[in-house]
């Protein structure tokens, strides 16, 4: 397990790629002075705290570094450098304006700045927020470059390269688990008929179809609001008429291929490109466009990509037809 964060003899000690800091309890300690009486025992599980975040984090990308789908250039090191940067910083941010907060019971109530103090406080509960969003935003940004595709065991991605194979299989597992139901509620009815009892037809489920004993527990063994034992195929049918129209759906994006499109506006000239190898649909424009304009692609569902330059969302046909909007949107206010 990596570890880039140790706290020794009441000092934490950073250290990962080109990143390296120390942090003393003692000299932070001030900071919680008008907030506690024990403002050493406070600096020290603050120290504790960062260091059990930081490691947590590394962690996490070093599992995803594990993966052997991961992108080619993807570098563990030196996103989680990134994130200790990031998040030491964010920490000094939020010691500091908690240091600024006063406790009445500390500091005594006579002329306590009331007013003053709230607004502190506020300050520093913001800086708490930042702090915690921190780590779960970073998870999910690191995630996407190690796995831009997404996991084996996460919904399939329009843009993987191997979507329309993964759907297909994914067709014909559910068709085998259907086969498998089909045939167990057959066992299941012949053998209430014969008077069997649970565990004989859970063997016997188990033993002529593969399915497992837990699954086959679930068909046989009924739950307070069941009336009838047996499998229900209903779920599995509509996820496969799903996926067969998913799959057609995805099959005609590609025969369409990356098509691009440059329409006038009264800003100018923004080129639409439908980006098959990203599942997106993207608007670029010649400069950054103005706040009506922002609005407008926000309020179609485009977000900004700094590393396309361009505004994208889902390619597909409520795709194509909010850049229809947007580009109407524009044109009508550049005619005004």
């Amino acid at each position: 397990m990596m570890t880039v964060a140790i706290v020794e003899n009441g000092t934490l000690v950073v250290s990962v790629g080109g990143f390296a800091a120390s942090i003393a309890a003692k000299a932070i300690e001030h900071q919680f002075d008008a907030l506690t009486h024990f403002p050493d025992r406070c600096a020290n599980i603050e120290l504790d705290e960062l260091a059990t975040r930081l490691n947590d984090f590394a962690a996490y990308v070093e599992d995803l570094a594990g993966k052997g789908d991961i992108a080619p250039g993807f570098n563990g090191v030196v996103e989680v450098e990134a994130f200790a940067r990031r998040h030491v910083d964010l920490t000094r941010r939020f010691w500091a304006a908690e240091g600024r907060c006063l406790n009445w019971f500390i500091t005594g109530p006579a002329s306590f700045p009331v007013a003053r103090n709230e607004k502190r406080i506020k300050v520093a509960d913001a800086r708490r927020a930042d702090l915690a969003a921190h780590p779960v935003a970073a998870r999910k940004a690191v995630k996407r470059k190690a796995l831009p595709h997404g996991a084996d065991d996460e919904p399939i991605r329009s843009g993987d390269p191997s979507a329309l194979q993964r759907i297909m299989t994914k067709i014909e597992d559910l068709a085998l688990s259907i086969d498998k139901m089909k045939a167990a509620n057959t066992i299941i009815r012949r053998m209430e008929k014969g008077g069997a009892d649970d565990a004989a037809m859970i063997a016997a489920i188990v033993a002529q179809t593969g399915l497992s004993a837990d699954v086959a527990a679930r068909g046989v063994v009924l739950a307070d609001w069941q009336w009838k034992r047996g499998f229900d195929t209903s779920g599995n049918r509509a996820e496969i008429r799903r996926l067969h129209s998913r799959l057609k759906s995805l099959a005609r994006m590609q025969e369409r291929g990356n098509e691009s499109q440059t329409v006038k506006t009264g800003i100018g000239a923004v080129e639409i490109i439908e980006n098959v190898g990203m599942a997106r649909i993207q608007l670029i424009f010649p400069a950054k466009p103005d706040e009506a304009t922002r609005r407008a692609l926000k309020a179609n569902g485009f977000r900004w990509l700094p590393s396309q330059g361009a505004w994208q969302r889902h390619i597909n046909e409520a795709g194509r037809w909010a850049a229809e909007r947007v580009m109407k949107a524009i044109s009508a206010e550049g005619a005004a």
